[in-house]
């Protein structure tokens, strides 16, 4: 630290100047990459919104905004949805989406996936369709207002 004072002191004003300009435009560019960064975040939540059709799956009290375009539902630790209820298969089904469509595809599970009590390999979901893996049903919903973070329900949990 002293020697950097005795640097510092070494310097002549015109030079101290040049490094505190220096400095303020480093910082000015600092700065505007982050606000440019905000804004590109922004648009791409905009775009996914579009994309995903703004729905979440919902069951008891947990709220599953889909916020990928696969999504794999099943008992195992890496399920992006992790149901952890013996009737659902290991890696049970996945969901996609297509054009804001979304559509669920059974894994070739043993309980089987149903979509409005209707036994399914594949079928195109619709906001209000009831889905059932196992015994664990649940329901596919516009997504609710965004909660504060901290507070939203189901944001990285595990069910």
């Amino acid at each position: 630290m002293s020697e950097l004072l005795q640097y510092l002191n070494s310097l002549a004003i015109p030079d101290l100047v040049l490094c505190a300009a220096a400095v303020v435009i480093l910082d000015i560019f600092a700065l505007s990459i982050i606000i440019a960064a905000s804004r590109e975040a922004k648009l791409c939540r905009k775009r996914w919104a579009k994309v995903s059709n703004g729905l979440e799956l919902r069951f008891w009290d947990n709220h599953y905004p889909l916020e990928a375009d696969e999504i794999l539902l099943g008992r195992h630790i890496s399920a992006d949805i992790r149901l952890s209820d013996s009737s659902v298969s290991r890696y049970h089904a996945v969901m996609t989406v297509s054009a804001g469509v979304w559509s669920i595809t059974d894994l070739d599970s043993k309980s089987g996936t149903f979509v409005n009590d209707r036994r399914v390999k594949q079928a195109r979901l619709h906001p209000g369709d009831c889905i059932r893996l196992g015994s664990v049903q649940m329901y596919l919903a516009k997504q609710s207002a965004p909660e504060p973070a901290g507070k939203r329900k189901g944001g990285g949990q595990r069910a």
